[in-house]
């Protein structure tokens, strides 16, 4: 009987949870891995990039990722949640394509960092919208001209970077 009892009481003890118990929320985990893949691209087109605005945009990056993602995980404590440390497996499949190329890297990098500015956009803009969490909602809206800037500056390097437009060489040997 008394086996019994400490069983039920261990069972019990268990499924109680304290009230600082850290959780996910999906905006900071989405929000956490984006950056860190921006962040850790960036920093392989620090060494890869052959055009010096691309070069320009990753040190840029890099700068606004590092103070982005010290709010983020600000946020994340305050709120008791957690944050991730790593990007995502989509995001390290990446990752692992741009430290492949060594041809076309920069518009590569570009096009990948275009690519992950319009999502996070789109997941600050919701978040920002309907929020339910007046942090979170703060924290995306506080966030977003920042985002849109990239995004814009993103673009326009997209622009100069495609194939037919030939207004970025990369420089002679």
């Amino acid at each position: 009987m008394k086996s019994f009892v400490a069983i039920c009481l261990a069972m019990l003890a268990m499924t109680i949870q304290p009230g600082h118990a850290e959780t996910i929320d999906a905006f900071i985990e989405e929000a956490a891995q984006q950056s860190l893949f921006q962040s850790n691209s960036s920093r392989i087109a620090l060494e890869k990039a052959s055009l010096p605005e691309v070069k320009a945009f990753a040190r840029q990056m890099i700068a606004d990722h590092e103070r982005f993602d010290k709010q983020l995980r600000q946020l994340g404590q305050s709120q008791h949640m957690a944050v991730p440390a790593e990007p995502s497996m989509a995001s390290k499949a990446k990752q692992l394509r741009l430290e492949s190329r060594d041809d076309a890297f920069d518009r590569i990098y570009i096009d990948s960092q275009a690519e992950t500015l319009e999502q996070k956009l789109m997941l600050f803009k919701k978040e920002a919208m309907s929020s339910q969490n007046p942090q979170l909602k703060a924290f995306a809206q506080s966030a977003l001209p920042s985002i849109e800037e990239q995004a814009k500056t993103a673009r326009g390097l997209q622009e100069k970077l495609k194939p037919s437009a030939g207004a970025l060489t990369p420089p002679k040997p």
